[in-house]
């Protein structure tokens, strides 16, 4: 676990998981393997498993501190949730061991931020205790996008097991426990936060802008899920709400990295999982940070 620094906050990425998982033309729909394999030889084997060509991810949640709060953003699975993907079922992570081993225990947290509702980014939100779903940050605030979470209501209302129990387990929980805060765009939690509109790969997906002494970060959670992305921005992943919004979000965002010089913070790239995004032809390359 490394410290970064933007001006006088800091970040800190915190893994829950890493593993290769979806072979990329299973990912990426608009998949190509000519254009896959010209960007083979640097993803190998960080961001890609040699000989398998599977991509390989993260699952982790950034530790923000600015002075004045301590953030997490994303919260990844979570311990002891029933899901049906074996690798994420009935989980038992030293996750919070982590935290805390970056001077994070669960009662400093002020504010969660998840940049969706997706289930590999609320599961930390609560834990199991006594037989119920208590939240895992006792003196927290959680912020869901307003937006997001109407949408996951709403189909809470004709679907079972929305986003694989997660909406029941890991976001109810939190709103019967008046720990939630539903918020728009413009909420500002801390005075070097902002939040931007990215909606595609859900509804409501955010990205995260921290900013400070002429730095700036981007906490992009699921707008782009692998670094191959950076250089196809157009290839949305199967998991993508709708697939061309998500591309033209995907662009967007980009677009603004290069023109604020903003360190990509990404909630699944693995390795070198931060970096500066810069123009190349007509998308753009990756310029991975020193600090790994």
């Amino acid at each position: 676990m490394t410290v970064r620094k933007i001006g006088g906050a800091t970040i800190e990425k915190v893994e829950e998981l890493c593993a290769a998982g979806f072979r990329p033309n299973r990912m990426f729909p608009k998949f190509d393997q000519q254009a896959f394999d010209a960007q083979k030889g640097w993803m190998v084997p960080d961001h890609v498993e040699a000989g398998s060509d599977r991509l390989v991810g993260s699952v982790h949640t950034w530790v923000v501190k600015t002075g004045r709060h301590t953030i997490l953003i994303d919260t990844c699975l979570g311990n002891d949730k029933q899901r049906h993907n074996a690798a994420w079922n009935k989980l038992d992570t030293p996750f919070l061991n982590r935290l805390k081993a970056c001077g994070c225990p669960p009662e400093s947290v002020d504010f969660v931020m998840c940049t969706h509702l997706h289930v590999d980014h609320v599961g930390w939100n609560t834990k199991l205790e006594n037989g119920r779903w208590v939240p895992t940050f006792p003196n927290a605030r959680y912020l869901f996008a307003k937006r997001e979470y109407a949408h996951w209501e709403n189909e809470r209302k004709t679907k079972d097991g929305v986003n694989d129990g997660s909406f029941d387990d890991s976001v109810l929980p939190i709103v019967e426990a008046g720990k939630a805060v539903m918020i728009e765009s413009d909420h500002q939690p801390d005075p070097l936060l902002t939040i931007k509109d990215y909606p595609g790969h859900t509804p409501g997906s955010i990205a995260i802008n921290l900013k400070d002494g002429g730095k700036q970060a981007c906490f992009s959670g699921d707008i782009m899920h692998h670094p191959i992305q950076v250089y196809h921005p157009d290839w949305s992943s199967q998991f993508c709400w709708d697939q061309e919004m998500s591309a033209r979000s995907r662009r967007k965002l980009l677009e603004d990295c290069v023109e604020t010089n903003a360190l990509l913070c990404p909630a699944h790239f693995p390795g070198a999982n931060a970096g500066y995004i810069k123009p190349h032809g007509d998308s753009f390359r990756i310029d991975w940070d020193a600090v790994t």
